[in-house]
């Protein structure tokens, strides 16, 4: 029961510290805001987490399981069909995606925030789209040039991010259409 109270405060603690590093960026947030916010004394705040630091990757991490999870579940429902088959299913899951980003930003949202978030985001889905990849051109759909797949997941995941995030194009669909071709050619699917 007392570890159990002790994991919904820790987790208490995390979900004020996202939310005013969202609201606020990493410089402007303290121990003692987040502490505060929670009605709790510092000591709880060290009970949990040695530092700002800490809490700070403690928030990244959980946000980025969350996140890749709902990709990799995507990625295991489509993975019979073909690399575009796959490619269609988390392109039509993109307008949701964007839509809890544009849910975030709602209100006084730090920028900086966003695009760490965004970043480490996409560095951490880059060992499984490596692996979509290897996957991909050994069953022969997909022939891309004789690169490095780490740079080349690299290239695809940064890339596709700044297509969707363009703000000259509106329209989804377009981005969407812009991007097959673009992986299309890139990847030289059979």
């Amino acid at each position: 029961m007392v570890r159990m109270q002790s994991d919904m405060r820790k987790q208490e603690l995390m979900e004020i510290a996202f939310r005013q590093f969202l609201q606020q960026g990493y410089e402007k947030t303290s121990i003692r805001s987040i502490v505060g916010e929670a009605k709790g004394e510092i000591g709880m705040f060290y009970h949990h987490f040695a530092s700002k630091e800490e809490i700070f990757k403690a928030v990244l991490e959980q946000y980025n399981a969350a996140y890749i999870s709902k990709v990799e579940s995507l990625i295991k429902k489509g993975r019979e069909g073909t690399f575009f088959d796959l490619l269609e299913r988390i392109l039509s899951d993109l307008e949701g995606a964007l839509c809890e980003y544009k849910n975030m930003s709602c209100g006084k949202v730090n920028k900086q925030m966003l695009t760490i978030l965004h970043e480490n985001t996409l560095i951490a889905l880059q060992p499984i789209f490596c692996d979509l990849i290897h996957e991909y051109i050994h069953r022969g759909e997909i022939s891309p040039p004789e690169i490095e797949i780490g740079l080349l997941t690299d290239f695809l995941l940064f890339g596709i991010s700044a297509v969707i995030h363009d703000q000259r194009e509106k329209s989804i669909q377009a981005k969407e259409k812009a991007i097959k071709e673009l992986l299309s050619r890139l990847l030289g699917t059979t």
